[in-house]
């Protein structure tokens, strides 16, 4: 059932990233919803599940760019095992390290996109990291923390503050 959940929960990214994917960005900004249920399936369920998907979600942005053929399908699987392998070392439910999480989970995928667009051309992939990249890791970021406070709220009956820390 969860995956089922999941397929959909990515379909659901693929749609509205490609139809509102330009009304939601910011001076040509956009962020990547995909990435985002990526890294969750990653988290919850393990590098295996998330390799897959990454790959299959891929494929399936790579219907709108079809000049790049594979290179999506490849940036999001090798993303997808990261996050996974990450799963194992990290305490992921932690709302600061998925932060951390999402945000080099989006910076990877698109320092692996680029380097397979511009090919030998390093200055030019570096120029679209600094310019596209760290941008949409952040807007990415904010999104994601956005998304987990509000499943928080909704899951776990609210935001709970450990009130010893607030007292330092």
């Amino acid at each position: 059932m969860r995956h089922v959940r999941n397929g959909l929960l990515l379909i659901l990214a693929l749609l509205v990233q490609g139809s509102w994917g330009h009304s939601i960005g910011v001076f040509g900004i956009r962020p990547d919803l995909v990435l985002l249920v990526l890294v969750f399936v990653g988290i919850q369920e393990g590098q295996v599940l998330a390799t897959l998907m990454g790959f299959a979600s891929g494929l399936m942005l790579d219907v709108y760019d079809p000049q790049a053929l594979g290179v999506n399908s490849l940036a999001n699987a090798v993303v997808g095992f990261l996050v996974g392998a990450t799963r194992v070392q990290v305490v992921a439910e932690e709302i600061r390290v998925q932060a951390v999480i999402f945000f080099f989970a989006s910076l990877a995928r698109d320092t692996i996109y680029f380097t397979c667009i511009y090919g030998t051309d390093l200055l030019g992939t570096f120029s679209a990291v600094i310019r596209i990249g760290i941008p949409t890791a952040v807007y990415t970021t904010a999104i994601g923390l956005l998304v987990r406070l509000a499943m928080t709220v909704r899951f776990d009956g609210g935001i709970h503050l450990d009130v010893r820390r607030l007292s330092r």
